[in-house]
């Protein structure tokens, strides 16, 4: 079933309220209007009949004997011409034998009053009935004719049917059906108007989406790891997420100080990786004002991020670290051999100076050189030298192995990939080996079908199957707050490239990382012959 705009909604519910109050209130009107007319043509009915029966020529024409019954007497004649100058349906006189003297329709009088509600008149009582007669039923206003002495001689009544009464109760309530109408017009104008005036404050947006977006809006400020703040155009704040408090140190919203808040708002409200200082951690701040429609002013956002888990994150991205360490120890490693050329330089001791040289190529470099020769990307294979300089100053064991020759792949990123994916693997696998006797590492090398095959073996202490099932989940280590990240990091890597990752492990035996990766080998390479 279709939902029904909020507009709409907004419009139907004003003009039904309206529709309905103007609607009741008219019915009460119209109650009240028939009840006043009705009052109104009795009070005049009473009050005509009470004024004829005082006239003279009634009580000579009921005093005379005998009675004249004439539809073409002068009384009649005068009877009607003064009911049609008042507006009413009838003027009848009637003597004390119920007999008319007077009436509308010739052939009526000298007959018998039609009603029965005569009686108290002839007694003498001045009131107001409503009884049907030869015209209908109307609403009759009695009194009697009495003598100077006050005798009763007769009775004077008069009259409006409803018929009439109806006619002038249409006439008024056309009026004030009119304003009714006019007034559910205006209504309708109005509801409309407030109906697209708050469309436009929501933005176009229907309720349901904005429930949806707020609860949205509560998982996602909560599962951000950037501090989220937010302030109104009066600068108080509105919004902050758990991860901006905990970047500033603080319990809850009371507690931020104005000056912190002042610091962060200020300046220009576009504002781009502004760095600051804030209670001795190095923050990158973005600011940025919002627009309120409803009113000239709407506030503005700040995000905070820590500048140093952003440098953090940025060289595990780009294997910055990973070059970096490896470099060191090469580094290292070639000081101190250096120290040693210079010293029997110094002492012009050439012939052990000789063998030296003689030894490092028998025993470091022509081996090293000779177990990377198939790598043919000179970054990676300067990468996998130092890894093995620095295995060699954390006093470990690392054999590199190639199973086949290893072209320079055709995307220069798979390399800097291959640098993250081997550092983090083999950085891992040294951290495994800290507290052994036996302290080597194994990493293969394989390329065969477009797919390179990659495996990093230890002689560790192994996990149990519990620990395996953690191990490829982010932020999950022993070694501490802070780590866990750099497997979880590979297999993103690995699965983002269409690759695969098996992990397998067991207590006492070390541990095995197998990674799959397609590997395109550049053109310049194809003909390159692949052992």
């Amino acid at each position: 079933m279709k939902r029904l705009r909020l507009s709409a909604q907004i419009f139907l519910l004003v003009a039904s309220m309206i529709v309905l109050t103007l609607g009741t209130a008219f019915l009460l009107f119209d109650y009240q209007l028939a009840e006043s007319v009705e009052r109104a043509q009795a009070e005049r009915v009473q009050g005509l009949a009470s004024v004829i029966a005082t006239r003279g020529d009634v009580r000579e024409a009921l005093a005379a004997r005998p009675i004249v019954r004439d539809p073409n007497s002068p009384l009649r004649r005068d009877i009607e011409t003064l009911r049609e100058s008042l507006g009413i349906d009838f003027i009848t006189v009637l003597d004390r034998d119920h007999l008319r003297l007077t009436h509308p329709d010739p052939d009526e009088v000298g007959r018998h009053f039609r009603g029965g509600d005569e009686g108290p008149a002839l007694a003498g009582e001045t009131y107001v009935s409503r009884a049907p007669g030869t015209l209908g039923v109307s609403i009759r206003g009695f009194a009697p004719v009495r003598t100077t002495n006050g005798a009763v001689l007769g009775a004077v009544s008069t009259g409006v049917t409803l018929n009439r009464v109806g006619l002038v109760l249409a006439e008024k309530r056309q009026g004030g059906l009119l304003g009714v109408i006019l007034l559910m017009l205006v209504g309708a104008l109005g509801a409309g108007w407030l109906s697209r005036y708050i469309k436009r404050v929501l933005l176009g947006f229907e309720p349901h989406q904005i429930s949806q977006w707020v609860q949205e809006r509560q998982a996602l400020m909560a599962s951000l790891h950037e501090g989220v703040l937010a302030v109104n155009a009066d600068g108080e704040l509105t919004l902050i997420n758990p991860a901006a408090r905990e970047l500033l140190g603080v319990e809850a919203e009371r507690a931020i100080p104005p000056e912190t808040l002042e610091t962060l708002f200020a300046g220009d409200p576009l504002a781009l990786d502004r760095r600051l200082t804030l209670n001795g951690r190095a923050l990158i701040v973005n600011r940025m004002a919002i627009r309120d429609v409803a009113s000239e002013g709407g506030g503005s956002v700040v995000t905070l991020r820590d500048r140093s888990e952003v440098n953090r994150l940025a060289e595990e991205l780009t294997g910055v670290s990973r070059y970096a360490q490896a470099l060191r120890a090469s580094t290292h490693e070639f000081k101190n051999r250096l120290h040693v050329i210079l010293g029997l330089v110094q002492l012009r001791d050439l012939g052990r100076l000789e063998r030296y040289l003689r030894e490092l190529d028998d025993t470091l470099i022509a081996p090293a050189a000779a177990r990377v020769a198939k790598v043919r990307d000179p970054v990676l294979a300067g990468f996998l030298l130092a890894k093995g300089s620095e295995a060699r100053e954390r006093r470990i064991t690392l054999e590199i192995e190639l199973e086949t020759t290893l072209p320079a792949a055709e995307e220069e990123e798979v390399c800097h990939l291959l640098v993250t994916i081997i550092g983090n693997l083999v950085e891992n696998a040294f951290e495994a080996l800290a507290e052994r006797e036996t302290r080597c590492v194994t990493l293969t090398l394989g390329l065969d079908a477009g797919a390179l095959s990659l495996h990093v073996a230890d002689s560790g202490a192994g996990m149990s199957p519990e620990q395996c099932g953690r191990a490829l989940e982010q932020g999950s280590s022993t070694k501490g707050e802070g780590r866990g990240f750099g497997l979880a990091m590979v297999k993103n890597h690995v699965e983002s490239r269409g690759g695969t990752l098996a992990l397998y492990s067991a207590p006492g035996r070390g541990t095995l990382v197998e990674v799959t990766l397609p590997y395109a080998v550049a053109v310049s390479q194809v003909t390159d012959p692949v052992t």
